[in-house]
């Protein structure tokens, strides 16, 4: 009995000891080898950020257990690994695969690096894996069939990758994936979605494809669907929404925001009562919204802006208490505001912005307590703001602009200190800004714009504010008294807007010295003084317009160290002295006003250093000395105004053919010498080129016929003398010529006889220059011997006065007897009436017998507003003749715009006839047919090289901008589009058709349109919810052009798929930012160009996408769009 216990003692130490000794589970000690094979496969940089983590390990058996990243089971065996971020990178096929000898490893998530190539078809199979995430690298080729139909994975997450081409259908048989997460958004996937993927995937509850390539249709989906979520958003989806959506009764998430889907919307949400997010917004949709959104009582999130609903907003919206998001934004909704408002209590976010909301803003609204952002701009809301709205203790942002309110702001309102945004421009808003103002103390955007507010600011405004003020309009308003000296307090104000009020005082220098400031404009105040001598230096200030002041002073020269500055505008104030040299340093400079002051001294020539002026204007000033030849021979100028100075000398004789002058005022100098011959070699200059009033003699040159496109040329009041050059005949363009008070001599050029007779005075003080008249032929002039001038003068006047008091008498005679004849007959003017302006050789009758009676084999083209025929007069000359039916308006408004404006790249009107309720209106007719006919009926293709599309992309352009920017008051054509330009015989386009045109005064600015106006696939998508008038629409039809000037492809082509534009099918093919894939998108024409020509075509490319941007204010305007076409074919 006494040995017993001894032995049993003995064996267990002996079972202890043999425990010890055992060596560790084959998996275990394969788990550390392949660990460390996986981290040998890594590049060098990778291996050394991990290897520190992986080198040490734990105590025990199993060290690998401790690694960076590594998860085991109870056994030691590895059953997760998660280097999510760790900095790793290199070709994943060659590590990736060794971590599947890993037998329990059942999750691998290798995001958030920097891993390359494809991803490895084997981790479908690898070991035990059912959690794969390997998004946030830089992953590409096509997803691997066997990731989608694998029997293992359950979660497979490949998101922000560059993976390409169409999700797989290999293998997938339907019920056989196990799937229930699949993420593949943010790649480059293109074609369908296909339409078995959500039968095949019976177990998915998570599918997110949005920020792709893919289009077609959405997929339907299976009876039993389980999805949860679904995401399809940023990607090319059309047609409508599957009716099969009902299937899924378990979906919480719906995104399919920025696709174009369309139709309408079913009324079918009664089978998703568990939905939480829907977004529907920036697509196609129509129609009304369904009622059955009310049924959806989860739902927090509703986003259905952007697209073409109609109607008014449905009641049933109401009985989802449970919204905290509501955005109907940008549709064509109508009617009030709904009372329904007030019962959302929990909402946070609400915006009925751009849409045709009328009424007053209910006052139901403030029971939305937590209502942070309230967003109805852009609508036609009337009335006061309702005093409720301040009682939204949380509102950070209240945007009410461009509606039709009034009255004051409540006091209240003033008060609100979480309010961060307030947009009421454009308004009819009065009254003043309460000192209450100071206790929004997280204030950072105050825009009042254009409204009747009255009295002085608060002259603590921004000192109290926590981030600081950033943005400040006040600009056309009535505000008075002193600029508050606090407004950049925080140092983060950008735009300071106060033009075109009563502000007075001396110019602050606390603006002066905010170095955050990116624009400030004080213009059309009452702001005196003189700016600080001690101006340091300000490194952000880009834009400075502080005209139509009553400053005075020395500029001061520190403005030469402003080196951001585009823009300087000191004009018409009083300041004195020189202009600083210091200013020559602002290279960036692009536009420099000091007009109408009384500066002294010369123009530096330091000047000529800003490479980027392209405005100049010190005219009426008194400066003296010569002009620079270093400023007129800038390259990027446009506008030279030097006129009303006292400058002597020559005028530099150093223009260019390069250069991109459109405007030389240097009138009222005293200029002398001859008219410089280089100016014949300014090819752009179109606006005005007048050296009136100086003293310049000699002949004009003849070079000046090289001028085409200009229209005001004024060389009065000098001592020019010879005869007018007969090349002066090849300006087509000129519509104001004055040539009076010279010594010239000679005949008028072959044509000027019209534009004498429209402006006799133009050319009096020539006394042996012979005008043409209708009346008499040219005369020789007599000896000086035998009749001085001044007889001539005072025989001219005497004759062409009697000639006047004769032509009146029959005109009243006329007059009255027309009269008589029309009381007496009793007879409807518009049905008898008849007023012809028709070219001498050409009349109503011979219009008929032209076009044979309006034969169908005269027709040359037709359009929305009438028929166009060739005619051809007795002489042989052909005309194009627009018919007009005028039953609907008494003066057409093609006729009274064509009447207006005179350019080169605008057809000409010869005449017009109006016969009772018909209009005709005769055009120069144009032989080589439209633009539209040019690029697609031609057969075969013609031929157009870089110069041709250059110069018709360089016309049509410079056609809009003598609309837009050079008209007063503003033309808009509303109807740009390939088949409204013509070509002439040299391929030089001109707009036609101004059928819908608007001449747009000051008070159309705000005005809206009842209907759309345009051509399908030209037009700008902001009219498919915004109807207010702009000059942008044209500019984004004539980025349409240009594409279908490039691609020689209709605006809306087949090829481009089920309601795709060109604009879209474009824009999704520069997203490849692939060169060759672009150029093949391009004419085929253009492959076979040489290189610096295809570059030039990617730039055209670029601006008209640039034109064609979906944001109207982002477009550029169309003197812009001149400037880039310049600087393109130097």
């Amino acid at each position: 009995m006494s040995h017993a216990p001894r032995f049993l003692l003995f064996l267990l130490q002996l079972l202890a000891a043999s425990v010890v000794a055992r060596p560790p589970p084959p998996e275990r000690a394969d788990s550390a080898a392949v660990l460390r094979s996986f981290l040998a496969s890594l590049p060098p940089p990778s291996r050394r950020v991990l290897r520190p983590s992986w080198r040490r390990g734990g105590g025990g058996g199993a060290p690998h257990c401790a690694f960076l990243g590594v998860t085991c089971d109870a056994a030691g065996a590895v059953a997760a690994l998660n280097l999510s971020g760790a900095g790793l990178a290199g070709e994943l096929a060659a590590s990736a695969p060794r971590l599947c000898a890993l037998p329990a490893l059942a999750a691998l998530d290798l995001s958030r690096n920097g891993f390359t190539g494809s991803v490895p078809a084997a981790l479908a199979a690898c070991s035990r894996v059912a959690t794969l995430v390997l998004s946030f690298n830089s992953l590409s080729g096509a997803v691997p069939p066997e990731i989608l139909s694998s029997r293992r994975l359950r979660k497979v997450d490949l998101n922000s990758n560059a993976l390409t081409g169409e999700i797989p259908t290999t293998g997938l048989a339907a019920g056989s994936s196990v799937l229930e997460y699949l993420d593949l958004c943010v790649n480059s996937l293109s074609g369908a979605i296909p339409p078995e993927l959500a039968a095949a995937l019976p177990e998915l509850t998570y599918l997110d494809l949005s920020s792709n390539n893919l289009s077609g249709p959405m997929p339907e989906f299976p009876p039993r669907c389980g999805l949860v979520y679904l995401s399809l958003y940023s990607n090319q989806l059309a047609g409508e929404l599957p009716r099969s959506l009902t299937n899924c009764g378990n979906l919480t998430v719906l995104y399919l925001s920025y696709n174009k889907i369309g139709g309408e919307v079913p009324d079918f949400f009664a089978s998703m009562a568990n939905l939480q997010t829907l977004y529907l917004d920036d697509n196609a949709f129509v129609g009304e919204l369904p009622a059955s959104i009310g049924e959806l009582v989860n739902l927090e999130e509703l986003v259905v802006s952007e697209n073409a609903f109609t109607g008014t907003i449905p009641e049933a919206i109401g009985r989802c208490r449970s919204l905290t998001m509501l955005y109907l934004n940008g549709n064509r909704f109508t009617g009030s505001i709904p009372k329904f408002i007030g019962d959302l209590t929990r909402l946070q976010l609400f915006s009925i912005a751009d849409n045709g909301i009328t009424g007053e803003i209910p006052p139901e609204i403030g029971k939305c307590r937590g209502l942070v952002e309230i967003a109805l701009q852009n609508n036609s809301l009337s009335g006061m703001i309702p005093p409720d709205i301040a009682e939204l203790n949380q509102l950070q942002k209240l945007s009410l602009f461009d509606n039709i309110l009034r009255g004051p702001v409540p006091l209240a309102l003033w008060r609100l200190s979480n309010m961060a945004v307030l947009q009421l421009n454009n308004n009819s808003f009065s009254g003043e800004i309460h000192s209450d103002i100071t206790q929004m103390r997280n204030l950072t955007n105050i825009t009042l714009y254009n409204n009747n507010f009255t009295g002085e600011l608060p002259q603590e405004l921004g000192l109290n504010t926590t981030p600081g003020l950033l943005h400040i309009d006040l600009t056309r308003n009535h505000f008075r008294g002193a600029i508050p000296p606090g407004l950049c307090t925080g140092g983060q104000l950008a735009v300071l807007d106060l033009g075109y009020n009563q502000f007075d005082g001396g110019f602050p220098s606390e603006i002066a010295k905010c170095q955050s400031l990116y624009r400030v404009n004080l213009n059309n105040n009452q702001i005196n003084g003189s700016l600080p001598a001690d101006f340091g230096t300000n490194w952000g200030l880009s834009y400075i317009d502080m005209s139509s002041n009553l400053l005075e002073g020395i500029i001061p020269s520190a403005l030469g160290s402003w080196s951001n500055l585009t823009k300087l505008d000191l004009s018409s104030n009083s300041f004195s002295g020189p202009i600083p040299r210091e200013l020559g340093n602002l290279s960036n400079l692009g536009t420099l006003r000091m007009s109408s002051n009384r500066l002294t001294g010369p123009i530096p020539h330091e000047l000529g250093n800003c490479k980027k002026l392209a405005l100049l204007d010190l005219g009426n000033n008194f400066l003296s000395g010569s002009i620079p030849a270093e400023i007129t021979t800038l390259g990027s100028l446009q506008n030279l105004l030097l006129a009303g100075n006292n400058l002597t000398g020559t005028i530099p004789d150093s223009f260019t053919a390069t250069q991109a002058l459109l405007e030389l005022q240097l009138g009222d100098n005293s200029l002398e010498g001859a008219i410089p011959h280089s100016l014949g070699s300014l090819q752009y200059i179109s606006k005005a080129l007048n050296i009136s009033n100086n003293q310049l003699s000699g002949q004009i040159p003849s070079s000046l016929g090289n001028l085409q496109d200009l229209e005001v040329l004024d060389l009065s009041n000098n001592s020019l003398s010879g005869i007018i050059p007969s090349q002066l005949i090849n300006m087509i363009s000129l519509s104001v010529v004055n040539l009076s008070f010279n010594k010239l001599s000679g005949e008028l050029p072959a044509g000027w006889a019209k534009l004498a007779a429209q402006s006799p005075e133009s050319f009096l003080g020539n006394p042996q220059l012979c005008v043409h008249s209708s009346d008499a032929p040219c005369l020789k002039s007599q000896s000086a011997k035998n009749r001085t001038w001044k007889t001539r003068i005072v025989v001219g006047l005497v004759i062409s006065s009697f000639s006047v008091m004769v032509a009146s008498l029959f005109a009243i005679r006329y007059i009255l007897k027309r009269s008589q004849r029309l009381s007496t007959n009793r007879v409807s003017v518009r049905n008898m009436d008849s007023t012809e302006e028709l070219p001498e050789e050409l009349t109503y009758e011979d219009i008929l017998r032209g076009t044979d009676n309006w034969s169908e084999k005269y027709v040359i083209g037709r359009g929305r507003h009438g028929t166009v025929y060739r005619t051809e007069c007795k002489l042989g000359k052909q005309w194009a003749v627009k018919t007009v039916d005028l039953s609907q308006c008494k003066l057409p408004i093609e006729m009274k715009i064509l009447n207006t404006v005179k350019h080169r790249n605008i057809v000409r009107m010869a005449g017009y006839c109006i016969r009772g309720s018909v209009g005709l209106i005769l055009y120069e007719y144009m032989p080589e047919g439209t633009l539209f006919e040019l690029l697609h009926r031609r057969k075969p293709h013609a031929a157009l090289d870089w110069t041709v599309r250059h110069q018709i992309a360089f016309g049509v352009a410079q056609g809009l901008s003598y609309l837009h920017h050079d008209c007063v008051p503003m033309i808009v054509h509303r109807d740009v589009k390939s088949s409204n330009i013509l070509m002439d015989t040299e391929l030089v386009p001109k707009l036609t058709d101004f059928g819908m045109g608007k001449i747009v005064e000051d008070d159309d600015l705000d005005a809206t349109v009842s209907v759309v106006v345009g051509t399908l696939g030209y037009i700008a998508p902001e009219h498919g919810y915004y109807t207010r008038l702009t000059e942008k629409s044209d500019i984004y039809s004539y980025g349409v052009v240009l594409l279908e000037l490039l691609c020689r492809k209709m605006p809306v082509d087949p090829a481009f798929g089920d309601s795709v534009d060109i604009v879209t099918w474009m824009r999704s093919n520069l997203t490849q930012a692939d060169r060759r894939v672009i150029m093949e998108c391009l004419d085929e024409e253009i492959m076979y160009w040489p290189e610096d020509e295809q570059a030039k075509a990617l730039d055209l490319l670029d601006l008209a996408m640039y034109c064609t941007q979906l944001a109207c204010q982002s477009r550029p305007s169309m003197r812009e769009v001149v400037n880039n076409l310049m600087r393109m074919d130097k």
